[in-house]
């Protein structure tokens, strides 16, 4: 029944996905008909264990009854209006919880909240460029997506054949925007800004580069980088559209106690059942709004079922002092043992990394260290692994992310662990065939 039903959209959906990057495989796209909890089933009545999440977003799980309750009673009572009677609830959670929140403004998108962050960083600065980092995502705009550096110019990112992140139709010299620099490297970021801070308005980063292999912040670099930017008035920026809420109820900043002047959020801060994003942010830098001096603009800006969404999750979240995510993490902490076990006895090289509530795993002998050993043979046996799971009833995200959600219990993780073993060994087969051992 899937496969007719795959073919009847293609005709009419470009490569029959609703979204894609430039990877050299064709997808098929599971149809889903019927979600509970931690498990979703597909049009044939395959059962799966959900660890994609909607590409993280869904930190509840699928059918939590408060929420879907929350968003049932808004929809009776308020469905459309500018603004609604849950804002300064909605907002004064995220406040409460994200350290730089002194002032939140709500929109639909991540891509588009970062673009906004970027203006008011240029605003606020008064200066043009922006510094990002190798392998890092921060949404598909023509300005921060993709595209790589050369001895030629050791700076400036410039278009590559295989890039996974690179298209046509980009507008000409938009790249040229920033610069692009090397993560984990704070000799780089130094030279940097000692050599060019006249003309930098923002540093922007992921905390936890999820994007990039889920690879950790060495130790004191988020702190260079926060007095480096403090020193030369460079807006720092964390993109925490992933880590936000996910990590733990103030993200990554509040986990490393490292505040920078601009956050963006999205994905699980509306549960995953609505698209919300958020750009959070000191006074002084947010304030350009209230006067009017930077323009964003959105119809949907703070649409009260996507305010109600981030009400419920933020109240569900952070119930018992945020005993959910003890709970979350502890499980994902369990399927990752049980990851690395099944790897070792099959023979296939695999280490676990980044943390419980967005991590990843790679087919490589050692921890990534930086997002640029993130290299295509690791990528490309990574997706295999990927799909081979999704055969046997494991739904990964891409980049091999593993993303729990609160409603995991132990019947999941045994779920994991009778079908793991099975995609191990057939990827395994994979790495022999290619001769990589």
């Amino acid at each position: 029944m899937m496969n007719e039903y795959r073919k009847r959209v293609k005709k009419i959906l470009p490569g029959g996905v609703h979204y894609n990057f430039n990877i050299p495989w064709e997808e098929s796209p599971l149809h889903f008909v019927k979600t509970k909890d931690s498990r979703v089933w597909d049009m044939d009545g395959k059962e799966y264990l959900d660890l994609y999440a909607r590409f993280g977003s869904m930190i509840l799980g699928h059918g939590e009854k408060e929420y879907l309750s929350e968003l049932k009673a808004l929809i009776d009572r308020a469905l459309s209006v500018s603004h609604c009677d849950l804002d300064a609830e909605a907002l004064e959670l995220i406040s409460r919880f994200v350290p730089c929140a002194e002032m939140v403004r709500f929109g639909v998108s991540g891509t588009e909240i970062v673009q906004n962050a970027i203006r008011l960083a240029r605003a606020y600065t008064g200066k043009e460029k922006i510094v990002r980092f190798e392998n890092h995502y921060h949404g598909n705009a023509d300005n921060i997506m993709g595209g790589k550096t050369t001895k030629s110019s050791p700076l400036i990112p410039c278009e590559y054949k295989g890039d996974t992140k690179g298209t046509l139709g980009r507008g000409k010299d938009a790249l040229t925007q920033g610069y692009l620099l090397p993560w984990n490297n704070p000799a780089a970021l130094e030279q940097l800004l000692d050599e060019h801070h006249g003309e930098i308005a923002t540093v922007i980063t992921e905390p936890v580069c999820v994007n990039g292999g889920s690879v950790m912040p060495a130790e004191g670099y988020l702190q260079k980088m926060r007095e480096l930017c403090s020193k030369y008035n460079v807006v720092l920026i964390f993109d925490e559209i992933i880590t936000g809420f996910r990590m733990n109820l103030g993200g990554a900043q509040a986990e490393f106690g490292i505040i920078p002047d601009l956050t963006t959020l999205g994905k699980a801060i509306a549960g995953g059942g609505l698209p919300v994003s958020a750009l959070a942010g000191k006074r002084a830098i947010m304030s350009l709004l209230t006067e009017k001096k930077v323009v964003h603009a959105g119809t949907f800006n703070g649409y009260p079922l996507g305010t109600a969404a981030v009400k419920a999750t933020l109240e569900i979240l952070s119930r018992n002092g945020g005993a959910v995510y003890k709970a979350m993490n502890g499980m994902a902490l369990k399927m990752r043992t049980i990851l690395e076990e099944e790897a070792e006895k099959v023979g296939l090289p695999l280490i676990t990394q980044g943390p419980p509530s967005c991590g990843a795993y790679h087919c490589c002998e050692k921890v990534l260290s930086s997002p640029s050993e993130y290299t295509a043979n690791i990528m490309m046996l990574d997706a295999a692994l990927n799909s081979n799971l999704a055969s046997n009833g494991i739904l990964i995200s891409s980049i091999s992310r593993i993303y729990p959600n609160i409603s995991l219990n132990d019947n999941d993780v045994e779920w994991f662990r009778e079908r793991v073993g099975t995609a191990l060994k057939e990827t395994k087969s994979l790495y022999d065939e290619l001769n990589w051992s």
